[in-house]
């Protein structure tokens, strides 16, 4: 009898127990939030390149500069779109988790001629051949790193940390903040990277050696349309006598 008696308290307190942890909620053990699913999209958009005119002195004075003809610009937007969603998991806690990314990407050249010169001229073909230069180190660019951008969205999406799980509407808010923080920041530091590389072949183009080579064609240049409007001067004068 006595026997029958302890395995029945020790069977007592075994479901007790057994009771008491079950009824735990289950918020007490889950600290962390699912991982992320995140669909990530890059839509590449590259415009008309425009082609703008200002006197020589204008473009320097806008560069600061004394020597500059022409120049390319190269305006290149990113911009992403963050797209959250709340996950209920119970006991009035919620899991913000990050659903998508998508960025447009757009390419917006322009070229600065100079007014200086007329479009049909030889100076003017010397330096927009040079500034076609730039122009196709920058559509180059454009190509290859869209695929490379798309990477890049991929591997951050793949380790975005988790987060923890929030009670209140300015909770939410701040965890959105710093996924958006981390995301974001991540993927600018890819494209600033990118971005200097392109600087680096831009600046190859704009070489001692090329700007002394260009200068001597455009002198050239000058030099044979003086000759030309003495030569149609002195027709002029022949068949005036």
């Amino acid at each position: 009898m006595r026997k029958h008696s302890q395995f029945f308290l020790c069977f007592s307190f075994f479901m007790l127990a057994t009771f008491f942890v079950s009824s735990i909620p289950a918020y007490a053990v889950v600290d962390r939030c699912p991982r992320h699913k995140i669909k990530t999209t890059l839509k590449a958009k590259r415009l008309k390149t425009k082609f703008l005119r200002a006197t020589v002195q204008g473009i320097n004075d806008y560069l600061n500069s004394h020597s500059v003809m022409a120049f390319v610009q190269n305006p290149i937007d990113v911009i992403p779109e963050l797209k959250f969603n709340l996950k209920d998991i119970g006991y009035g806690r919620y899991c913000v988790m990050l659903e998508e990314v998508n960025v447009t990407y757009i390419s917006a050249p322009q070229i600065v001629m100079p007014k200086d010169y007329k479009k049909d001229s030889c100076e003017y073909q010397l330096i927009l051949k040079h500034e076609n230069r730039h122009l196709n180190v920058h559509y180059k660019y454009f190509d290859k790193s869209v695929g490379q951008y798309k990477a890049f969205l991929g591997r951050i999406a793949r380790d975005v940390p988790l987060s923890v799980p929030v009670t209140s509407s300015e909770q939410a808010q701040a965890v959105r903040d710093d996924l958006e923080y981390y995301f974001v920041d991540k993927f600018y530091t890819q494209v600033d990277k990118s971005i200097r590389e392109m600087r680096k072949l831009q600046r190859k183009i704009d070489s001692k050696q090329e700007y002394i080579f260009t200068g001597r064609k455009i002198d050239r240049c000058a030099a044979k349309e003086k000759n030309k409007k003495m030569q149609n001067s002195k027709v002029f004068l022949e068949t005036k006598e």
